[in-house]
């Protein structure tokens, strides 16, 4: 494969992943829980976009799911292992954010909620 090949391969996926990514999340925002929409979300995208080494030698690079999968069927388990370890690290990492996320975003709304129930003026009694 030469390199304006491997460019091509890379802007199909990537473009896909992204159209994939926004109808999921349409899709998700609808149904789910915002906090569980906002998880599934960061995993989807970890899963999708989490790059690696199709050889350990070379430069090419590959999504890791497809290096691992590819790797699991046709080599063995202790080499596929090599591609597990980023996207699990990625995985992480994405559920690290989308907790502090969460729960920063949930702290904000209850401050701002109980500044607006104290905020409003009582009613003058007769």
């Amino acid at each position: 494969m030469d390199s304006q090949d491997y460019i091509i391969a890379w802007t199909v996926y990537l473009c896909a992943g992204i159209v994939f990514s926004i109808i999921s999340w349409k899709f998700m925002k609808k149904v789910l829980w915002r906090e569980l929409a906002y998880l599934l979300q960061s995993l989807l995208l970890a899963i999708i976009f989490t790059p690696w080494y199709v050889l350990p030698e070379e430069e090419i690079l590959a999504p890791a799911l497809i290096i691992f999968m590819l790797d699991l069927i046709t080599i063995d388990v202790t080499t596929s292992i090599r591609a597990l370890i980023p996207l699990v690290m990625a995985i992480l990492l994405g559920i690290i954010v989308t907790i502090v996320l969460s729960v920063i975003y949930r702290v904000k709304s209850r401050k701002l909620a109980a500044g607006r129930i104290e905020s409003v003026p009582e009613e003058p009694s007769i």
